[in-house]
């Protein structure tokens, strides 16, 4: 049986193209971040590093300019590689959290997305609607079929954004994660592309 995490790039196949920036809304747009947006990302993280801290296992590697400057390095090579893919979720010009590609197996055309948003911007929809607008980008230009999204058992404001894109629970991950310090259980969600499109 083949190895799901053995991903590669069939870019060809797929006319593999992560955009650069895509429209949300009028107020809200996804670009994928340079190195000058490093200063005020980490100042992003750095105002909610406690709220953040609860359910993100990488907030505290991120503890200087330079480790978020290493960080959007990285995120742009593999986004070109098609290995993953990472957006600032931009309000009114204003970054105001993230929206990500985790993981991409484009032998199956499936991926994996995560997010975070600042404490003050949480439960408004911005993250439903991003995930939204993405995953319609995604099926339209990229051909990817399935979409994962995976929380902390606890985590509800995180499991209400794959309930309201209408993502099927199928499952329960036990330890799936350490977060400070505690394995925690992840409810993993999916959706398929067909089962989108009913939406």
């Amino acid at each position: 049986m083949e190895d799901s995490h053995n991903y590669s790039n069939n870019k060809k196949k797929l006319g593999f193209v992560l955009s650069s920036e895509i429209t949300v809304d009028e107020y809200l747009s996804l670009k994928i971040p340079s190195i000058e947006d490093a200063r005020i990302l980490f100042q992003l993280v750095e105002k909610n590093r406690e709220y953040l801290r609860e359910w993100l296992p990488w907030v505290d590697s991120i503890a200087s300019l330079q480790d978020e400057i290493n960080f959007i390095s990285t995120s742009r090579k593999n986004h070109i590689q098609g290995e993953s893919g990472l957006w600032l979720i931009v309000q009114n010009n204003h970054p105001i959290g993230t929206l990500s590609l985790n993981w991409i197996d484009w032998n199956n055309n499936s991926c994996g997305i995560g997010y975070w948003i600042s404490q003050e911007k949480s439960g408004n929809g911005i993250i439903a609607n991003s995930c939204r607008c993405l995953i319609n980008h995604l099926i339209e230009n990229n051909k990817l079929h399935r979409f994962v999204i995976e929380a902390g058992i606890d985590n509800l404001p995180s499991r209400k954004v794959a309930e309201k894109l209408g993502m099927r629970l199928e499952g329960i991950n036990k330890d799936r994660e350490i977060i400070n310090e505690k394995y925690i259980d992840h409810a993993m969600y999916a959706i398929t592309a067909p089962e989108w499109n009913e939406n």
